[in-house]
């Protein structure tokens, strides 16, 4: 075989010397300088191909190696190297031996290991910390603000003098005037008693009490104390009484027109006063018991884009509506500019000052849990080691803090958190067949393959090629994998709320941040069937999320969300979600009356393909848990 391969060298450069005879100095130096590169080669095979000697440390590990796994497979475990039977990886060392004092959900790492692995901590920490809920909801009079103005008298309306809906008026403005027999009468009783009181002898008390008596009846009608001394002083009687507005703001309802004759107390018109409106937010009876008087409010209109408006949880409502299973959460905010209008339909967020026990929660960042199903884990830093120590721990979590998560129990103030690189350490400890987030138990996760009749969750594929059952009794996607698709999922609900708040701009940015996410998703966490089922679902996201993020109008995105909608929810069928639950939710009236699916985070209707013209049409066809979940 070696002298086949050096007859052919030689062959190979007789013939290129005949054909290269004409060729210039240059070209016959690259010439050689490759005939040598394939002598080099020639020589790499007659020394054996290669293969170096394992550095000191690796025989060593090697040497003491109980057994042997793959890195993205830790189920497998051979008794000697070679390739893992699922995605053909070197297979790894691993020495059961190291860290025999540590307990079975630590492990100890050397400083230089730490660094290679990018392990970050930071400490739990006490703090103060509001939590975010986020919600929906519309303009409202502020009905403490409303102004009715009602006939004092009765009589015909001779001149309005504001004669439209919508008019702004000042306080003190003329607002219309009235024409009233009695109102002529009970003045010329004041112009009697007036002169009776001039003519009677001084102190005559009957006389000062029957003018008192005049004056107070014409006050009862609606004079001003300028307009009854206008009478005493002049003696003549108007016949008409002018009604002024009480307080600025603007007619929103005009209830009579000239000519038209009133009795004592019917409307004339109302004036509300719009310095301050009420913005009535709803709220899921989960959240209620959060939401107090007193906490602060923002929130935003798609009728003013950019805008962000403050307020202040002045009322809570006491009963649910029970259509929605929603509670009204009223909120003031200040409107000195006019800019808010009644009903404008707003997105709002409540922010809930947390405080457990009387003091502030203990907070960590909110990359340190690792959450599947119901449990959270988290791994802690133990002080005082001779070598750095990692130790896992369940934790029971209370709601998100921005960027932070409370801790309820599990963890104590000061604890070194691992805020990155926690997959890392677990990944380490499933490979040790020791406790880890997804294998609570320990020991060794369950076989790869099982061909005796393993009966898989339908539709339902792995990732990294795992088709373990978890210990909830669903199929496990791999949660690195699940972790990585939080970005898409995210921003997709960001999507679908948008379109629902009939927000074309906050759309269209969704849709480029949904084509950007898709696209940064690390496709070497997807292994088996998941790896083709994410190529081809994430070309379809990408290619309707950038339709739509060219869209001109709202029925353009949602024509687009339609059928972007339809590759997410096969993802989600069929890769699953790492947290939460999800929605599957339909209307029959979308896409004129064919109907239209589409998932939301929230078990409440938020109808993208109406918005608010019909917010809660449609209904919730499934309850989607998380995988691994119940």
């Amino acid at each position: 075989m070696i002298m086949m391969a050096m007859t052919t060298i030689m062959t190979t450069t007789m013939d290129t010397e005949k054909r290269n005879k004409r060729m210039s100095g240059r070209t016959r130096t690259i010439t050689i300088a490759a005939l040598v590169a394939v002598a080099f080669i020639a020589g790499f095979l007659i020394r054996g191909g290669g293969d170096s000697p394992p550095a000191d440390g690796d025989a060593a590990r090697q040497a003491a190696a109980e057994f042997w796994t793959c890195s993205m497979h830790p189920q497998i475990r051979l008794p000697e190297a070679g390739k893992c039977p699922i995605c053909f990886m070197d297979l790894i060392p691993v020495d059961q031996g190291a860290g025999e004092d540590l307990g079975d959900r630590q492990l100890a790492m050397s400083e230089s290991a730490i660094k290679l692995a990018e392990i970050e901590t930071r400490p739990a920490e006490r703090r103060p910390a509001e939590a975010v809920l986020r919600t929906v909801g519309s303009v409202a009079f502020d009905e403490t603000r409303m102004s009715e103005i009602t006939a004092w008298v009765p009589g015909r309306i001779e001149k309005l003098l504001v004669n439209f809906t919508g008019a702004v008026v000042r306080r003190g403005d003329p607002l219309a005037e009235i024409y009233s027999p009695s109102l002529v009468s009970a003045q010329e009783e004041l112009v009697q008693a007036k002169r009776s009181y001039n003519a009677a002898p001084e102190g005559d008390s009957s006389a000062r009490s029957t003018l008192n008596a005049a004056r107070e009846k014409l006050r009862q009608y609606g004079l001003t104390s300028a307009q009854i001394s206008a009478v005493e002083k002049d003696g003549r009687v108007s016949r008409q009484i002018v009604t002024y507005a009480p307080s600025s703001g603007v007619v929103v309802d005009l209830a009579v027109k000239e000519g038209q004759y009133v009795k004592t107390g019917s409307t004339l018109m109302r004036i509300a006063d719009l310095s301050k409106v009420w913005v009535t937010l709803r709220a899921f009876q989960s959240d209620l018991p959060l939401i107090s008087p007193g906490q602060k409010v923002k929130f935003t209109s798609t009728a003013l884009p950019g805008e962000t408006f403050p307020g202040e949880v002045v009322f809570v409502d006491p009963v649910l509506d029970p259509k929605t299973m929603t509670a009204g959460v009223r909120a003031v905010a200040s409107n000195e500019e006019g800019s808010l209008r009644p009903d404008m339909f707003v997105s709002g967020e409540i922010f809930v000052p947390l405080e457990y026990e009387g003091r502030d929660p203990l907070l960590i960042p909110a990359t340190a849990p690792m959450l599947t199903g119901k449990r959270a884990v988290v791994y802690v830093r133990l002080p005082d080691s001779v070598e750095p120590v990692f130790e896992g721990r369940d934790v029971v979590l209370g709601p998100r803090a921005g960027d932070s998560y409370v801790v309820l129990s599990g963890l104590e103030e000061g604890e070194l958190v691992v805020v990155n690189g926690a997959f890392k350490i677990d990944s380490e400890l499933q490979i040790r067949a020791q406790p880890s987030m997804m294998n609570p138990e320990g020991d060794a996760p369950p076989p790869v393959h099982d061909h005796g009749g393993h009966q898989a969750q339908p539709g339902r594929v792995q990732a990294e090629g795992a088709e373990a059952e978890s210990p909830y009794g669903h199929i496990t996607s791999g949660s690195v994998m699940l972790k990585e698709l939080e970005p898409v999922y995210d921003t997709y609900f960001d999507l679908q709320m948008a379109l629902a708040a009939d927000d074309h701009a906050k759309t269209v940015t969704a849709f480029k941040e949904l084509e950007k996410k898709t696209g940064d998703v690390d496709m070497t966490l997807f292994r088996g069937p998941a790896h083709n089922i994410w190529m081809d679902l994430s070309s379809k996201i990408v290619k309707y999320s950038a339709e739509g993020g060219k869209s001109k109008d709202i029925e353009a995105a949602r024509n687009s969300f339609y059928h972007l909608s339809k590759p997410v929810i096969e993802l989600q069928d069929r890769i699953g979600h790492s947290d939460g639950d999800f929605y599957l939710t339909f209307c029959p009236m979308a896409r004129d009356n064919t109907g239209a699916f589409w998932i939301q985070e929230v078990d409440t209707v938020y109808n993208s393909f109406y918005g608010a013209v019909m917010l809660r049409c449609g209904s919730i066809e499934k309850k989607l848990p998380p995988a691994g979940g119940e």
